[in-house]
Order: structure tokens, then C-alpha cells, then sequence
């Protein structure tokens, strides 16, 4: 076996500029304040950390990297894990442990290390150095205390301490005095005793570690958590609060908040939220060393190893201790070496994007936080797009609260640090349907009662409700779409209203309406907004429903559908030419006053032709397929409680999904129909949704 390594001082020292520069006697000077009680909810404030220097030679610590983790503390120094695992010591060197098949361990209060080669653990003896010792096992590894191994027989459920002999045989203990089963936890917090929480009404029991058997027991809650044994006292964090029991006369002690003991047990460590929280258990004294504590080992007698930052020292290892005057002082025990100055090797976007997902990368010399933003040109929409320190994002394409992105140009802008790259790129998906501001998605078109005309996602509508409440009486969030205004005022001129598709081969779908004369208008469509309105012709006051959107008769174009006062359907196909939309209008037949709502959505069953639905005065919904022709089947029956619906409208599709889907809406709610591809049932169950048509803002759906 390798010997470790050891670093002398003069292969780790190094000085930041930026941050304090660290003397052999720095120390964190810590003013206390004092509270009426301790136990009861007027706690003062914790009294910020003042940290002073002493005049003296500049000291030296060791230098770890930024990944190992602070995992077990001694007399003599502390363990960390990471890539490589080191024995950090208190004299400014550290050590380079074996490599290992498992990983290490660190001892509570002591200066042994446990290593987990697989079918065998290694006892390292940190302080005096020498050949570790081996030990034999494949139990259930649970905890270490000293060079002893806790562990579970998974077999018996039973407890069992393995050791070494002097001799060097591996000896297995089995613990007596516990009720058979495998306990919920064992704690080793202090050397020769460990803490056994056997759940249920069982409570907690101590074990001897030299005679393997239980000498000591408590009452606990099942939910006991943080259970810690020191030579003086037992204690348990339970419902957010912590119990200190005195071991030898029994006296206890509950604290309204979750604590550990350090320092000699005359101190509670709390952790709440980013803050490490040093409270007194005698006279109330509360004090904050750190300002973003991670991770955090105790060692003997309670002194504390704490990786964080002060309002001084940036990101170091810390050790706590009492001082000369019994409050808690602070000094620095490692440091992570200084980052080489950031520098960007490359940056990757795509120059067109034309689906909804694309992947921003780059690479910089080492680990940054990165953010990246992307904004829309025409409106200016900005999307700003991080995930932690990866060098990458993921863009849904979406921009702003759950909003599909415009199609069109964009800006990009890298930043780290002092880096920042700019560039641009092109977002330019399919053509959807119904999509009248050429966000790729699929809209639903609402008029207000003030006349104005806006477009909303049915995405958006369809994702009203938080999907991620899934706990018992957890209320939906219910998140309120975003309107995309195409027209102000003057829509409510219009008694019908519809949108066949692209009727006159501009950049998207078209718009119709008949005023009160009777007169049908066109407004073509451009992207973000309509054009000045072009009149058809005059005569549709003869017609009481009009409806659009699917293709009749197979030219690539929405027709449209109208049904007459005497119940007779109608169909005008399109011509893709603005100056007469429409063709010479073709009877379809008639007994068509039986229905009372008619909508075209689309190819919604996969037959050839784009389809027609029809609601009838008992609120059955009908099935027409077209054939291609312009002309339909026979009627197939969809199945009723239609009626509470107003409107039904398209509800979008996507290249996965080749059916249409529909969105209905009425005064008492909405739903939207996933649309199954089939002709005997085409929608699965409703999704019900909470947006509904009411007098003001959603007044006209269509």
C-alpha cells in the first residue's frame, strides 16, 4: 500500500488580494447579545460577527479544492471528500488519502478515518500516522465510532460492532439488550457511545460500545432526527424543536428550535435557511460567524469545522472553538485555491431554430455561472435563461410567463462575470393553424365588451391550471393568460364572426365578419396584427351561423360554412385571392335548423377531408367527416352535455399529434378535447379548465 503524501507549507501557500489576508492569529471576534430566557420566542437578534487581525507573520493553510466536502473532525485536523480525499490538519498541511474502491469516513471527535474498500474497511490513524489497520466485513455499514465498524446484518436485522483484535482477527459483536428488528437509525456523534432510534413508540437507546450492549434509554417520538450523544447529555431534534436530556440527572430541556450541541454542550448550532446560528443554552447569547454556511463537522468537545464565508473571508474552511472569554471564536483552517481569471473558449447557438426546443452552449476555462438572455427584435420580449452552473440552456421557446416565442429575429447575450457575447439568430417554426401573431402555437380569438379583438394561446389557456399541485386540498394556481391585441375598438360591429384560415395567401390565417347590414368583411392577417378590413360583398343578413376552418375540398385552404334562416348549409370555398375570397356558394342540404352550434376545426377523426361538428337542441354533438368534395357522411353521434358550451373551437395540433384538437367554452367553464385520430371516438375525456366566457373581458369566443 502507497504511503499518503503529505504537502509542506510552502507547496499550499498563496495570498488572494481580494479578500483578508490571513495571520497566524486571525480570529473572528464575535459580539454577543443576551435574551430574557432562552427557551422562549423572544430570542434577540444574533449580533453580526466582527472580525478582527492581530499584527503577526502571515499564516499559511493548506489549500483544498472547491468540491471536497467537510466530513468528520478531530484533534488534530479534519476529513474532506471529493475527487481526491485529504486529511486537512490544523498546522497548515494536509494529507493525501489512498485511493479506494468505497469512500471515507470521519470519526466523531477523533483523528480516525474508515475507508470502504468493498470487502474490506481500513482504519487510519491520522494523528500518530503508521500502517492502517484492516478490518474484514460485509455487513451493512451504518456508522463508524473510532475504529470500531456499526453495522446491520441484513439478514437477522440485528446490530453488530466489528472490530480488530490485537491479534489482528476481525471480532463481530452482536449488541444485547435491543428488541430484534433493524432500528431506523444509529447516530455516532461522540467516541465509545452510540445512539440506536428504533422507531415507533421505542424511543432511543444508548450502547456502550466497549461491552456491546444497552446502558441507557429514552423516550422519543418516532419522527426523532439529528439524535446526538455526548459524554454529558442525549439530545434529538422532534416537530422542529430539540430535547437536551442531562445523562446523569435526567433534568431536560426543550428549545423551540432544531439544534445540534457544540462547544462543550453550552451551545445549540442551528441551521435556518442560509444562516448557522449559535445560540447559548444558559444565558441566551446568539451569534452569526457566517453568512452562507455549507458544510459542517463537529469535533471534540463540540469545536466546529464549517466551510462558508464571514462578512470578510469569501468561501474557506473555518474551525470554532470557545475563546478565553467563553464565546465562540473563529479561524480560518483551509482555503480553496484562487480561480484562473475567466476566459471564453466558444459559444454554440444555431442560426435558425424551427422547432419549439433548441440548446444554447459554450465552454469557458473552468466552472462559471452563466447567464443567458434571448429578445425578441419586432417586440422586444426578453427571455432571460440560466440552469445553475451548467454550460448549456434549454429553450422551450417560450419567452415571459409560459408565452410562445414570435417567430422572427433575435438578439443573444452571453454574460459571466466581465465576459459578454452578443449575437443573433432566427426562430422560424411551421405555420400553425389559427396561429394570428406567429407564435407557433394554435389561438383562441376573444372579443371584449369594449369591441377590441386579442388572440390567446390555447397553450397558454390549456396550462391555466398548475399541474404540479398534486397534495391533498392543495388549491389549482390558476395563471391568467396573455392577451395579444390585433384590433382596438369596432369589432363589435360584427354579429358573426369567423376564421376560416388563410383565405387570401398572406403571412397567416384571415379573419371574417358581418356587420349589421348584412355586409361580410375580410381583415387578412399579419403576423402581430390585421390589416385595414376589405369588403366581401353584401346578402349574409339571410344567415344566422357561420363557421370556418377546415378544408372541404382538398386545396390546401379553410372554406367556409354558413347555414341560412330556412336550415339550409352552405359552402363557399376559398380562392386564396383577397380581392374575392370566396367562391360561388354550393348547397350541401338542408335540415340544419335542428342544430344550434356548428364548428369547423379541422381534420379532427383522420378521415380525408377537414370535418364539421353540429350540436343539436339537446346538446348532442354530431360528427360530419368530410369526404374531400366539399360534401360530408352520415352524421356519427360524438355524445352529449354539449350544451353547456357557446363555442367550440380548434384547439391545435402539432407534427406528433396529426389530429385536431378542440376547445370549448361557455359561461360555466371550458375544456379542451385531446383529439384520439379516430372516427368512433374521437376525443378523449374532457380537461376541464378554469377560464370562462363572461360580459366583459371574454365576451365572444370564436
Amino acid at each position: 500500500m502507497s504511503r499518503a503524501r503529505v504537502r509542506a507549507h510552502a507547496g499550499v501557500h498563496r495570498t488572494r488580494p481580494s479578500r483578508l489576508r490571513l495571520t497566524a492569529a486571525l480570529a473572528v471576534t464575535l459580539a454577543a447579545t443576551t435574551a430574557a430566557t432562552v427557551a422562549g420566542p423572544g430570542v434577540a437578534a444574533a449580533s453580526p460577527a466582527a472580525l478582527t487581525q492581530e499584527a503577526g507573520a502571515e499564516a499559511t493553510v493548506p489549500l483544498i479544492e472547491s468540491t471536497e466536502r467537510v466530513d468528520g473532525a478531530g484533534a488534530t485536523g479534519f476529513l474532506t471528500n471529493g475527487w481526491i480525499d485529504h486529511w486537512v490538519r490544523y498546522d497548515g498541511t494536509s494529507v493525501e488519502l489512498p485511493s479506494i474502491s468505497g469512500d471515507y469516513r470521519g470519526t466523531p471527535g477523533s483523528d480516525l478515518v474508515v475507508g470502504n474498500n468493498g470487502s474490506h474497511y481500513t482504519v487510519h490513524d491520522m494523528a500518530k500516522g503508521g500502517e492502517p489497520l484492516r478490518i474484514e466485513g460485509s455487513y451493512w455499514l451504518w456508522a463508524v465510532n473510532g475504529s470500531t465498524l456499526v453495522t446491520v446484518d441484513s439478514y437477522t436485522k440485528q446490530l453488530r460492532l466489528v472490530s480488530r483484535a490485537s491479534d489482528g482477527q476481525t471480532v463481530t459483536r452482536e449488541v444485547t439488550g435491543l428488541p430484534y428488528g433493524q432500528p431506523e437509525g444509529v447516530s455516532s456523534t461522540t467516541p465509545g457511545t452510540i445512539a440506536v432510534h428504533l422507531g415507533g413508540t421505542s424511543g432511543i437507546k444508548l450502547v456502550d460500545v466497549a461491552t456491546a450492549a444497552v446502558v441507557e434509554s429514552y423516550d422519543a417520538d418516532s419522527d426523532a432526527s439529528l439524535i446526538q450523544v455526548t459524554p454529558g447529555h442525549v439530545s434529538w431534534v422532534s416537530d422542529g424543536r430539540t430535547k437536551v436530556i442531562d445523562r446523569k440527572t435526567g433534568e431536560t430541556q426543550e428549545l423551540p428550535y432544531p439544534g445540534r450541541l457544540v462547544l462543550g454542550d453550552e451551545w445549540l448550532a442551528v441551521k435556518e435557511g442560509s444562516r448557522l446560528t449559535l445560540r447559548s443554552r444558559t444565558d441566551g447569547r446568539t451569534v452569526e460567524p457566517f453568512l452562507y454556511p455549507g458544510d459542517m463537522a463537529i469535533g471534540l468537545d463540540g469545536t466546529l469545522v464549517v466551510r462558508g464565508s464571514t462578512t470578510t473571508v469569501d468561501d474557506a474552511v473555518f474551525r470554532v472553538a470557545l475563546g478565553a472569554d467563553g464565546a465562540p471564536a473563529v479561524t480560518v483552517v483551509a482555503d480553496f485555491p484562487e480561480p484562473p481569471p475567466l476566459a471564453l473558449r466558444s459559444v454554440t447557438v444555431p442560426s435558425r431554430i424551427t422547432t419549439s426546443w433548441a440548446r444554447f452552449s459554450w465552454e469557458f476555462n473552468r466552472e462559471a455561472d452563466a447567464d443567458f438572455w434571448v429578445t425578441h427584435k419586432a417586440t422586444g420580449r426578453t427571455e432571460l435563461l440560466r440552469d445553475n452552473m451548467n454550460p448549456f440552456v434549454n429553450w422551450d421557446t417560450t419567452v415571459g410567463s409560459r408565452f410562445d416565442a414570435y417567430n422572427g429575429e433575435y438578439t443573444w447575450k452571453l454574460s459571466a462575470g466581465s465576459i459578454e457575447r452578443t449575437g443573433t439568430f432566427t426562430l422560424a417554426r411551421p405555420t400553425q393553424a389559427r396561429d394570428f401573431n406567429d407564435n407557433g402555437g394554435a389561438d383562441a380569438l376573444v372579443r371584449d365588451s369594449a369591441g377590441n379583438l386579442s388572440a390567446y394561446g390555447i397553450g397558454q389557456i390549456v396550462g391555466m391550471k398548475d399541474r404540479e399541485c398534486y397534495e391533498e386540498g392543495c388549491p389549482p394556481v390558476v395563471y391568467k393568460p396573455d392577451a395579444e391585441r390585433l384590433g382596438t375598438g369596432g369589432w363589435n360591429t360584427y354579429t358573426l364572426m369567423a376564421a376560416p384560415g388563410n383565405l387570401a395567401g398572406g403571412a397567416a390565417d384571415d379573419i371574417v365578419g358581418r356587420d349589421r347590414d348584412g355586409v361580410l368583411w375580410l381583415h387578412q392577417s399579419e403576423k402581430q396584427k390585421l390589416l385595414p378590413r376589405t369588403k366581401i360583398g353584401g346578402g349574409w343578413q339571410v344567415y344566422n351561423k357561420i363557421t370556418g376552418g377546415s378544408d372541404l375540398n382538398g386545396d390546401g385552404r379553410g372554406d367556409l360554412l354558413a347555414t341560412d334562416t330556412s336550415g339550409v348549409l352552405w359552402f363557399y370555398a376559398s380562392t386564396g385571392d383577397a380581392r374575392a375570397p370566396f367562391k360561388t356558394r354550393k348547397r350541401v342540404g338542408g335540415g340544419w335548423q335542428v342544430y344550434n352550434l356548428l364548428a369547423a376545426p379541422g381534420n379532427i377523426a383522420g378521415a380525408s377531408g377537414g370535418d364539421l361538428l353540429a350540436r343539436d337542441r339537446d346538446g348532442v354533438l354530431w360528427l360530419y367527416l368530410g369526404k374531400g368534395d366539399g360534401t360530408f357522411t352520415a352524421r356519427r353521434k360524438v355524445g352529449g352535455g354539449w350544451q353547456k358550451y357557446t363555442r367550440i373551437i380548434a384547439g391545435g395540433k402539432s407534427p406528433w399529434h396529426p389530429v385536431t384538437d378542440l376547445y370549448a367554452i361557455g359561461p360555466s367553464g371550458s375544456a379542451h378535447y385531446r383529439g384520439t385520430n379516430s372516427t368512433t371516438r374521437p376525443f378523449e375525456a374532457a380537461d376541464v379548465l378554469p377560464l370562462r366566457t363572461d360580459s366583459t373581458t371574454y365576451k365572444t369566443f370564436f
